[in-house]
């Protein structure tokens, strides 16, 4: 489905990718990937996957602010293509006339592996707006608990338990703040979480 943003030259969203913060264009790379993954060694500037996503996408302009939700859970892949603010025609057409050249646009092309497709369409017309949509379709998140507000440490591959004493240790004898340790997949059976 290809989706348009007219008077837009940027677009945000579609977490979580280890790219920029205004989404780039990927005529000529690889689509972003949407679609659950834990990926060890990510690469930087780049539209693959990782560990979660959510298929929002906004665009804000000093007068409006609108986003897409696009709700089918399937693996989707996100095209963008950011055009320019004019084209030689429209440029000389509207220098002559006195008018405008076309304005920017930022187009879209979503593509889902599977799934019905189900889009929501947040209008704004502010930020602040969008959000409020958002929430109002999908639900509010409750506040973190406060101690997830601290700092948390985690690492892939403490040996074991001691391992994980000497880092706690180390932050106390070091005056460094902790709130939480967490431990990976390694104390699992199996690595796998199973209840």
């Amino acid at each position: 489905m290809d989706i348009s943003f007219i008077n837009s030259k940027h677009v945000y969203g579609i977490p979580e990718h280890a790219d920029s913060f205004s989404l780039k264009e990927t005529t000529s790379t690889e689509p972003y990937r949407l679609y659950n993954l834990d990926v060890f060694e990510y690469e930087l500037d780049n539209p693959m996957a990782l560990y979660g996503s959510v298929p929002v996408m906004i665009s804000h302009t000093p007068h409006q602010s609108a986003a897409v939700f696009w709700h089918n859970a399937a693996e989707t892949w996100v095209d963008i293509k950011k055009l320019p603010d004019s084209n030689v025609v429209s440029s000389i057409t509207g220098f002559f006339s006195g008018g405008d050249s076309d304005p920017p646009q930022v187009s879209t092309h979503w593509f889902s592996e599977s799934g019905i497709i189900d889009l929501f369409i947040m209008l704004g017309p502010r930020p602040m707006d969008v959000f409020r949509q958002y929430g109002a379709l999908t639900g509010y998140n409750n506040l973190p608990p406060l101690f997830s507000l601290g700092y948390h440490q985690c690492r892939w591959n403490y040996n074991d338990e001691e391992d994980v004493h000497q880092v706690h240790e180390n932050f106390d004898n070091h005056d460094l703040p902790m709130d939480v340790l967490w431990l990976d997949i390694e104390h699992t059976d199996g690595k796998r979480y199973v209840c």
